[in-house]
Parts: structure tokens; C-alpha cells; sequence
């Protein structure tokens, strides 16, 4: 018999965001977060940085009401994976990604998870990046697709070996190429090795827009599958439902008006 475990996701596309949003999210970021957006050169990358770490901040709240977007604190394991501060008492496990122009958020409650997001104008050389980040499998696999096609599956499997090896969190200099996933066939992930440990896993693909890919792994005990939530949220702060186009496996949909 199997049971169902909250899998919220939720991602924004920032290119929109006015310059009253990107400060609404400044306000949300503790001491160490503005340090951090400070150092960011680049005002795209400010803004990207604040969107997401503020779009976690609310996301939690929305599993644990009680406390404000600004309260959450978080901390680091010794191989740099945050956390929420155990302190809190909180069972969320959370990850987040932003790449230019796209952020996104997971949050699971007592299940390591990781979330990558990657987008299609980042790849300007896709035969050197195959050679680094693909096994002979994956490579083949994209090498039949047409060549119309090619880029779209490099960046699911890309995205697909991001977002495991942010859920494992070792922090270890991960060689992506052993990391392998099986596209082939229509709206499924099928991993092509052997997971970290014991623990099963639940891989998800999202497809947000044209250009860009988000990426869900999530670690599942025995007869687990995840209720999934995952919506992209406009400027208005408003949540539009989305489904993944691919999954590894079962998964329940969460009621969109549904308190976990």
C-alpha cells in the first residue's frame, strides 16, 4: 500500500519583475543573504539571487504558516547543503536553483530533495558539453534525436543529473557522465544507475517555458510517492497549476486550494 508525502514546487520567471518586486524580495533576505546579493556584479543576477531565496522564504511559509517569511533561518551541512535551522524544530527539507532569468524552489516534508533549473540560451557549444556531462548512453540517445530535438533532450538529462546530485548533498565533485537517465521513451525518466544507498528515488521534469527545463529528484521510502504541488508563480504573485512532462514513476496531485 502505498502513501503520499507533500512535494511542493514552485518557480517564476524573473525577466518581468519590476524593480518594486526585486525590492519586496530584498526585504525578505537575512544578514547573510544580502551579503551575498551585494557581491553579485551583474543586476540580473542580483535580482535572480534575491527572487529565489525570497520565493523560498514564502513557500515555506505557505507549509508552515505560523511563521513569516522572514523568520526562517537556515544553516549549512559541512559539505555546504542548507538546511533549516534545527533549532526551528521544522521537518521541511527544502532546495532551490536560478539560472538567468528562471528561479525555483522544493520544499518535502522528511525527504531529502533537490530541485536545478537550466535554461536553453546557455548552451552555445552542446557537442563539447555532451563529451562532458553525458555517459555514451545518454550521448547516443541524443545524438538519434532529430537535430531539431537535440538541445531540448540535453538539457532534461542535464537538468535531471543537477538536481540528484543537489539532493544527495555529499558535496562531492560529482561525475555527471555516471550519473545516467533513459529518455526514450514518451513521458517517462528511467535512471540508468545505480542510486546513492539503499533509498529509492522519484525524478521529475518540468518544462516552464520553451527555454527552460526544471528538474525535481526526491528521495521516497518503500511505497512512497509524492503528493506534488508544483505551480509557476506570475508577477502578481498569483500560482498557475503545472504538470511534469516527464516522471520516473506515480505521483499524486495535490487540490490546488489543499492545506498539507
Amino acid at each position: 500500500m502505498t502513501h503520499a508525502s507533500l512535494l511542493r514546487l514552485r518557480c517564476s520567471i524573473t525577466t518581468a519583475l519590476a524593480d518594486g518586486a526585486s525590492a519586496s524580495d530584498v526585504m525578505l533576505l537575512d544578514r547573510p543573504e544580502s551579503e551575498t546579493y551585494q557581491r553579485f556584479l551583474v543586476p540580473e543576477d542580483r535580482r535572480d539571487y534575491a527572487a529565489a531565496h525570497a520565493l523560498l522564504r514564502r513557500t515555506l511559509t505557505t507549509l508552515e504558516p505560523s511563521r513569516s517569511p522572514q523568520e526562517w533561518a537556515f544553516a549549512r551541512t559541512v559539505h555546504g547543503k542548507p538546511y533549516v535551522c534545527e533549532d526551528s524544530g521544522s521537518p521541511l527539507r527544502f532546495s532551490l536553483t536560478h539560472t538567468r532569468g528562471y528561479v525555483a524552489c522544493a520544499v518535502s516534508r522528511e525527504a531529502d530533495v533537490g530541485i536545478d533549473a537550466e535554461c536553453r540560451s546557455h548552451i552555445n557549444d552542446l557537442d563539447r558539453l555532451l563529451a562532458g556531462v553525458c555517459s555514451k548512453e545518454e550521448e547516443a540517445q541524443v545524438l538519434a534525436a532529430p537535430a531539431s530535438a537535440r538541445t531540448a533532450l540535453f538539457l532534461d538529462l542535464w537538468a535531471l543529473k543537477e538536481a540528484y546530485v543537489k539532493a544527495r548533498g555529499t558535496g562531492l565533485d560529482a561525475n555527471l557522465a555516471k550519473i545516467g537517465f533513459d529518455l526514450r521513451a514518451p513521458g517517462t525518466i528511467v535512471a540508468s544507475f545505480t542510486p546513492d544507498g539503499a533509498r529509492a528515488w522519484w525524478f521529475g521534469l518540468f518544462r516552464p517555458s520553451a527555454e527552460s527545463r526544471v528538474a525535481l529528484a526526491r528521495a521516497c521510502a518503500s511505497g512512497s510517492e509524492p503528493m506534488l504541488d508544483a505551480a509557476i508563480v506570475g508577477c502578481d504573485g498569483l500560482a498557475t497549476a503545472m504538470e511534469p512532462v516527464r516522471a520516473s514513476g506515480p505521483f499524486r496531485l495535490a487540490a490546488s486550494d489543499s492545506e498539507p
